[in-house]
């Protein structure tokens, strides 16, 4: 409030009845203001989300694309009424910086905080991975809405904590498979593969899904993260004259990799079925004079292009004003944006469904959510008992990567 332009006694010239008759109307007017400008209740007190990713990797573009999602839902809910006859959902963030155990170190943190229902995980399988005992422990729900390797909701924790609103390996990587053969005509191909749990769940995919009718793979390679060149791999892959390569990796090692595939005689240039984690992050500016020489595919499950579904054009637009991007074309991991939307929604109907906001009782509600159209798909029912995964194959696309970073849809 405003200070009111006269002192308590006013001036020394005023009679004494006069000043506190004044007096007495500045305590009334003050009252009368503080009285109007407070409801009935007080502001109630916000519905926490919280959300962990790589926000300190300079290349990753996932941590930002991933919270936009969040705040877009959120902004639509509250403008709604919020959750709760009337709370505010509010988000808490923490950055990992890639390592897994200062990942596992925010979800303690983060789900210490008071009226907090769940952790949202992002791009870095291995850190949601990391987290699943801290999950389990301290009964608070983990969403991963990027993370692909199946042990994520593939456990023996029971009940489960953990649920997905994004692609998983188990049918992802098959869809990739399936690609070196429709596509390239691939009959033998290789795998190169980070050595993390995200790799492990790859490679045992390719390992259960090869047959004849899709490729085979008579070569998996292995690197570690941090390595400077994967020359050896692709040598090896050349040498066990395989047609086609199957690449599980981030922007970093996607661009090591596409440097060194155009760096071969344009005949050694195997075409290249990519996982999306190296379209998470700037690509386009890390390879950006090789993107073009090499054939490559990155798979998704969602895009801003031609996307007619109500919800996928206002997060769009949502997006375009928030931000400094001219073009839905430029939205940058389109796929971390429009899972964190979805989930940010279904988690509202969750904590309505029990109303509360006791972690153990959203877990429960997320098992029995009603349908709900989002901005990726029309999910008839989210999640099930038995079933934590809120996407199948019927998402899955694939895109080319322009050297701007835009991801075109292919096909």
């Amino acid at each position: 409030m405003a200070k009111h332009p006269f002192k308590p006694w006013c001036s020394r010239r005023m009679g004494l009845g006069r000043a506190l008759l004044i007096h007495a109307f500045i305590i009334f007017a003050s009252t009368a203001q503080t009285f109007a400008q407070t409801p009935a209740d007080t502001q109630r007190p916000p519905v926490w989300i919280g959300f962990d990713d790589a926000y300190g990797m300079k290349t990753n573009t996932s941590a930002v694309a991933t919270e936009w999602g969040i705040k877009a839902a959120m902004e639509e809910i509250n403008a709604n009424g919020g959750v709760l006859q009337g709370r505010p959902l509010k988000l808490l963030t923490t950055d990992n910086k890639g390592l897994s155990a200062r990942g596992k170190d925010n979800f303690v943190q983060l789900a210490g905080t008071k009226d907090l229902v769940a952790v949202l995980t992002g791009k870095f399988s291995p850190i949601s991975v990391e987290m699943l005992p801290e999950a389990h422990r301290l009964s608070v729900p983990l969403i991963s809405v990027w993370g692909s390797a199946d042990p994520i909701t593939d456990h023996e924790h029971k009940p489960s904590y953990s649920f997905r609103v994004s692609l998983k390996d188990d049918w992802g990587v098959e869809a990739m498979m399936k690609r070196l053969s429709t596509k390239y005509k691939v009959r033998q191909a290789c795998a190169i593969l980070p050595n993390t749990a995200w790799g492990r769940s790859a490679e045992k995919v390719i390992q259960e899904k090869s047959r004849k009718e899709i490729a085979q793979f008579p070569v998996v390679r292995w690197y570690n993260w941090g390595d400077a060149s994967l020359k050896e791999h692709y040598k090896a892959c050349l040498d066990s004259r395989t047609q086609g390569l199957l690449f599980v990796g981030n922007e970093k090692e996607g661009a090591i990799l596409i440097k060194e595939i155009a760096a071969q005689p344009q005949s050694m240039r195997m075409p290249v079925v990519s996982h999306w984690g190296a379209v998470g992050g700037t690509l386009h500016a890390l390879a950006s004079d090789e993107l073009n020489m090499v054939r490559i595919d990155f798979i998704q499950t969602f895009t801003f292009i031609n996307n007619k579904r109500p919800r996928a054009i206002y997060l769009a637009d949502w997006i375009l004003k928030n931000s400094d991007l001219k073009s839905t074309q430029d939205i940058p991991s389109p796929v971390g944006a429009a899972h964190a939307y979805d989930t940010v929604h279904l988690l509202a109907k969750a904590i309505d469904t029990a109303k509360t906001t006791s972690p153990e009782k959203v877990r429960d509600a997320l098992e029995k959510l009603p349908a709900f159209q989002g901005a990726v798909k029309h999910y008839t029912q989210p999640f099930t008992n038995d079933r934590h995964d809120a996407l199948d194959k019927s998402q899955v696309l694939f895109v080319k990567l322009t050297p701007l970073g835009q991801l075109i849809p292919q096909d």
